[in-house]
Protein backbone atom coordinates (compact mmCIF):
# COMPACT_ATOMS: atom_id res chain seq x y z
CA UNK A 1 0.00 0.00 0.00
CA UNK A 2 1.43 3.48 -0.77
CA UNK A 3 2.04 6.86 0.72
CA UNK A 4 -1.18 8.07 -0.80
CA UNK A 5 -3.13 4.84 0.41
CA UNK A 6 -2.59 5.79 3.30
CA UNK A 7 -2.98 9.45 3.35
CA UNK A 8 -6.64 8.81 1.70
CA UNK A 9 -7.38 6.30 4.40
CA UNK A 10 -6.70 8.36 7.23
CA UNK A 11 -8.84 11.09 5.16
CA UNK A 12 -11.73 8.24 5.34
CA UNK A 13 -11.92 8.20 8.69
CA UNK A 14 -11.84 12.64 8.88
CA UNK A 15 -15.05 12.30 6.71
CA UNK A 16 -16.84 9.11 8.76
CA UNK A 17 -16.66 11.44 11.73
CA UNK A 18 -18.38 13.92 9.36
CA UNK A 19 -20.87 11.41 8.92
CA UNK A 20 -20.02 11.28 5.19
CA UNK A 21 -19.22 7.96 3.94
CA UNK A 22 -16.13 7.07 1.39
CA UNK A 23 -14.42 4.36 -0.63
CA UNK A 24 -11.01 4.12 -1.24
CA UNK A 25 -9.70 2.15 -3.96
CA UNK A 26 -5.98 1.35 -3.81
CA UNK A 27 -5.24 0.99 -7.75
CA UNK A 28 -2.36 -1.46 -6.97
CA UNK A 29 -1.73 -1.58 -10.77
CA UNK A 30 -2.50 0.60 -13.88
CA UNK A 31 -2.02 -1.69 -16.45
CA UNK A 32 -4.59 -2.96 -16.38
CA UNK A 33 -7.00 -0.15 -15.25
CA UNK A 34 -9.32 -1.51 -13.03
CA UNK A 35 -12.26 0.09 -14.90
CA UNK A 36 -15.13 -1.57 -13.65
CA UNK A 37 -14.21 -1.02 -9.83
CA UNK A 38 -13.87 2.41 -10.74
CA UNK A 39 -16.81 2.45 -12.63
CA UNK A 40 -19.65 0.73 -10.17
CA UNK A 41 -18.44 2.91 -6.89
CA UNK A 42 -18.83 5.87 -9.09
CA UNK A 43 -22.50 5.11 -10.52
CA UNK A 44 -23.21 4.77 -6.95
CA UNK A 45 -21.84 8.02 -5.37
CA UNK A 46 -21.83 9.81 -8.54
CA UNK A 47 -18.55 11.52 -7.17
CA UNK A 48 -15.33 10.82 -8.17
CA UNK A 49 -12.31 12.10 -6.08
CA UNK A 50 -8.98 11.26 -7.77
CA UNK A 51 -5.81 11.62 -5.56
CA UNK A 52 -2.82 11.21 -7.51
CA UNK A 53 0.83 12.04 -5.95
CA UNK A 54 1.95 12.64 -9.74
CA UNK A 55 1.91 15.70 -11.72
CA UNK A 56 -1.51 17.37 -12.60
CA UNK A 57 -1.15 17.54 -16.41
CA UNK A 58 -0.75 14.16 -18.31
CA UNK A 59 -1.16 12.03 -14.76
CA UNK A 60 -3.11 9.25 -13.72
CA UNK A 61 -5.84 10.78 -12.55
CA UNK A 62 -7.07 12.41 -15.81
CA UNK A 63 -7.10 8.80 -17.42
CA UNK A 64 -9.70 7.39 -14.72
CA UNK A 65 -11.50 10.33 -15.33
CA UNK A 66 -11.46 9.53 -18.94
CA UNK A 67 -12.23 6.08 -18.37
CA UNK A 68 -15.45 6.73 -16.32
CA UNK A 69 -16.92 9.44 -19.20
CA UNK A 70 -16.44 6.85 -21.88
CA UNK A 71 -18.64 4.84 -19.53
CA UNK A 72 -21.13 7.72 -20.07
CA UNK A 73 -21.69 8.11 -16.34
CA UNK A 74 -22.77 11.41 -14.92
CA UNK A 75 -20.41 12.67 -12.24
CA UNK A 76 -18.66 15.39 -10.04
CA UNK A 77 -15.03 15.14 -10.37
CA UNK A 78 -12.31 16.15 -8.59
CA UNK A 79 -8.61 15.78 -8.05
CA UNK A 80 -5.99 16.35 -6.21
CA UNK A 81 -2.72 16.37 -7.29
CA UNK A 82 0.74 17.91 -7.32
CA UNK A 83 1.47 21.03 -9.42
CA UNK A 84 5.16 21.04 -8.80
CA UNK A 85 7.78 19.14 -9.11
CA UNK A 86 8.39 17.03 -5.55
CA UNK A 87 11.47 18.90 -4.13
CA UNK A 88 13.43 16.89 -1.90
CA UNK A 89 13.03 18.35 1.53
CA UNK A 90 10.76 16.15 3.33
CA UNK A 91 9.39 19.38 4.72
CA UNK A 92 8.66 21.01 1.42
CA UNK A 93 7.76 17.09 0.42
CA UNK A 94 4.67 16.96 2.78
CA UNK A 95 3.58 20.72 1.62
CA UNK A 96 3.27 19.61 -1.91
CA UNK A 97 2.06 16.03 -1.70
CA UNK A 98 -1.51 15.37 -0.79
CA UNK A 99 -2.86 15.55 2.87
CA UNK A 100 -5.64 13.90 4.72
CA UNK A 101 -6.31 17.38 5.23
CA UNK A 102 -6.67 18.73 1.66
CA UNK A 103 -8.31 15.43 0.96
CA UNK A 104 -11.11 15.96 3.54
CA UNK A 105 -11.51 19.44 1.41
CA UNK A 106 -11.91 18.29 -1.64
CA UNK A 107 -14.20 15.30 -0.53
CA UNK A 108 -16.13 18.68 1.14
CA UNK A 109 -16.08 20.74 -1.92
CA UNK A 110 -17.35 17.89 -3.83
CA UNK A 111 -20.89 17.13 -1.50
CA UNK A 112 -21.82 20.91 -2.14
CA UNK A 113 -24.26 20.76 -5.33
Amino acid sequence: MGVGVHRSLEAAVLLDKKNIRSTVIDLRSVAPLAAECICKSVAQTKRLLVVDEDYEQFGLSGEIAACVQENEINFKYGRLCTKVTIPYSRKLEEETLPSPEKIVNKALSLMKD
